[in-house]
């Protein structure tokens, strides 16, 4: 949960690039109370012909799809305010080099979301916070063992 996938044409996005954005989408995910060790960054390098838009194979081209599985937008405001911040991060590495750039954003239900086998404890503030301070899933029994230790 989130997950960006980049399917971009060869060298379009050096690896500087790719570690900036995968640095700012983290980031940016974090600030909305999300553990960095959720955020998922792919980048698939399609060759030259394996890749078209407009019926043709195009250099500098990227496309990328965001799936989020644990929450959706509660509000048209909210959903404008995230779109805004997906085009802040990548615009500065994109818009220059003069990459036609596109992308979706997919919700999944909750319902259908697992971390180790596990549901992620979203909606239980308490127990969501020892996966932030520990940047990492935390089964289920040792919740009780952290608390016991604070």
């Amino acid at each position: 949960m989130p997950r960006w996938t980049f399917e971009v044409t060869p060298d379009t996005l050096s690896s500087d690039e790719k570690d900036r954005l995968a640095e700012a989408i983290t980031n940016n995910y974090v600030g909305l109370g999300i553990p960095a060790f959720l955020v998922n960054v792919f980048f698939h390098e399609n060759r030259i012909g394996t890749f078209y838009s407009g019926g043709k194979t195009p250099p500098n081209t990227v496309f990328f799809v965001l799936d989020h599985a644990a929450r959706a937008f509660p509000s048209e405001e909210v959903r404008l305010a995230f779109i805004d911040s997906v085009n802040k991060i990548v615009e500065p590495i994109l818009g220059p080099k003069g990459v036609k750039w596109e992308y979706n954003i997919y919700e999944h239900p909750a319902d259908n979301w697992r971390v180790n086998g596990m549901i992620p404890p979203v909606q239980q503030k308490e127990l969501w916070q020892h996966w932030m301070d520990r940047n990492e899933a935390v089964k289920y029994g040792e919740y009780l063992q952290i608390d016991r230790e604070e």
